[in-house]
């Protein structure tokens, strides 16, 4: 049953039972304010008990949920906004090589620097395709598109493809 309708019931079986044991006779003021008085004391009582118990239904709850960030870690995934779940995550084993993702190293003759975006460095695509690097490979984020003497290139940001783990060689 609800709490409310339970509060209630004793407040009005309370009154009646005041009423019943007293001799019948015409009520003074002073009887009406000290029924008045006995019915809102009970009230607040059951509103005090009600609000205590929704307190530890709200704790118990929180309790139960407890989120956790799972982020998407695969090379060249675009982030999506976070993922949770209430369950707690379960351990993964970190491969051996994950500090190097990309054994291909990109030849450093191929950075140039540009003006006028947000990245400072490119790797030009023609010249990686020259080097017998395959374009493909390369993650699609990095990719963009530059303006050089024979018109619009395709090149790869350098910091992003370092970030996917991609190193220059030396030269």
């Amino acid at each position: 049953m609800s709490r409310k309708f339970i509060a209630a019931v004793l407040a009005v079986s309370t009154t009646i039972a005041a009423f019943s044991a007293a001799p019948a006779r015409a009520a003074s003021e002073e009887d009406i304010a000290k029924l008045l008085a006995g019915a809102a004391t009970i009230f607040i009582i059951g509103k005090a008990i009600q609000n205590s118990r929704d307190d530890d239904d709200r704790r118990d709850k929180k309790k139960e949920e407890v989120r956790h960030f799972v982020p998407d870690h695969r090379a060249g995934h675009v982030s999506k906004p976070p993922v949770y779940t209430h369950q707690k995550p379960i351990p993964k084993v970190v491969p051996r090589d994950v500090t190097q993702r990309h054994k291909e190293v990109l030849p450093a003759n191929c950075v140039r620097r540009i003006e006028g975006g947000r990245v400072g460095r490119v790797v030009m695509g023609r010249c990686l395709e020259r080097n017998n690097i395959s374009t493909r490979s390369l993650p699609k984020a990095c990719r963009m598109t530059v303006e050089s003497r024979r018109g619009e290139v395709r090149a790869y940001a350098l910091p992003c493809l370092r970030h996917r783990g991609y190193t220059l060689a030396r030269r």
